[in-house]
């Protein structure tokens, strides 16, 4: 089981990582315009530009984690987990920013050549910076992944992708120091604007796709195998299953077909032994809204409930619960189960 925002210990985490990354920028950006001063390469100007942009990034990025952990109240009734992804959003379009902006100093560059100096240093103070940005970064998107913050994964992908811009003008440094042809300086931190301006679509549409709900087939599966780990006589057949993630809540709708002859009392109780279940799975935060349908004579061939009193045909095989399954939309586009071969 992975371990989730909703919980006191998760949201905790998420805001400690939250405030480092702040921190850590901080110090990065202030680091980096220091060494463009001394140097006054291009390439180093850009790198230092989209630090800056990291600054601005993460604050958003604490005031996205405080939000979503407040609780639901009477004009949020789902929570404020969806500035998480608006938090990405924004770090996305900041990218795209940030490389924009590189872009229009690096074409200015070849244009109008600056002469830079120091150069050594400069290149051995990005290569130190682009391993430490590197380690952090990537530790940030580890703790984003396990804790299912979008802000703090978003975080992490724009502090990695920081590192590689350290790393590209270490490249562009050396080029220059071993050719001596000035406009590689300029030419390499516009391939950095272009790699940039990819990294940060790629934030956005993953940002889109979280505000539109957009459909999580890994995050079905997971559904379906914590109702497979438990599972009962009588559950039919789970499906209509959509999820709204909601920083550290999750919002589960979803059908369970159940035998007709079972009484609302013995139904509801089975309910509730799925909605625990799912809250272990996915944190104290869950919410889960089960649709209670009662089954057909279409069901017996998947209906495992002996001596049933109903039962109209025989039973052939159990359904197998996978995101396909309880994603149908409606029971009737469930399959029939086969025939034992």
């Amino acid at each position: 089981m992975r371990e989730h925002l909703g919980t006191v210990e998760g949201m905790r985490t998420v805001w400690r990582w939250a405030v480092f990354g702040m921190v850590f920028n901080l110090c990065l950006t202030g680091g980096k315009w220091a060494v463009y001063a001394f140097t006054l390469s291009a390439v180093i100007l850009s790198d230092a530009i989209e630090s800056l942009v990291n600054v601005l990034s993460s604050g958003f990025v604490l005031y996205a984690v405080w939000l979503s952990q407040r609780p639901r109240d009477v004009d949020h009734p789902y929570g404020h987990g969806k500035v998480e992804y608006f938090s990405a959003g924004f770090e996305g379009a900041l990218v795209l920013g940030a490389a924009c902006a590189i872009a229009g100093v690096s074409i200015w560059r070849l244009v109008e050549p600056v002469q830079p100096h120091l150069l050594g240093w400069g290149a051995a103070m990005e290569l130190l910076i682009a391993l430490v940005t590197l380690g952090v970064g990537q530790a940030m998107i580890r703790a984003g992944t396990k804790w299912e913050s979008m802000s703090l994964k978003a975080d992490g992908v724009h502090i990695r992708s920081d590192a590689i811009t350290s790393g590209a003008a270490f490249v562009g440094i050396l080029a220059v120091l071993f050719t001596g042809q000035m406009w590689l300086d300029a030419t390499v931190a516009l391939m950095v604007s272009v790699w940039l301006m990819i990294n940060g679509v790629m934030v956005v549409r993953e940002a889109v796709a979280g505000l539109m709900d957009e459909a999580n087939p890994e995050l079905l599966d997971e559904i379906a195998a914590s109702l497979e780990s438990v599972r009962q006589p009588g559950w039919l057949a789970p499906h209509h299953v959509k999820v709204h993630r909601l920083g550290p809540s999750v919002h589960i709708d979803m059908h369970m077909v159940f035998p007709a002859f079972w009484s609302i009392e013995e139904v509801h109780a089975h309910t509730q032994t799925i909605e625990r279940a799912l809250a272990v799975q996915f944190g104290t935060q869950t919410e889960t809204m089960i649709h209670m349908e009662s089954c057909t004579p279409r069901s017996c061939s998947y209906c495992v409930v002996e001596d049933c009193p109903i039962r109209q045909h025989p039973f052939k095989r159990k359904l197998a619960w996978d995101s396909a399954q309880i994603r149908a939309t409606h029971r009737a586009k469930l399959p029939e189960a086969p025939p034992e071969a």
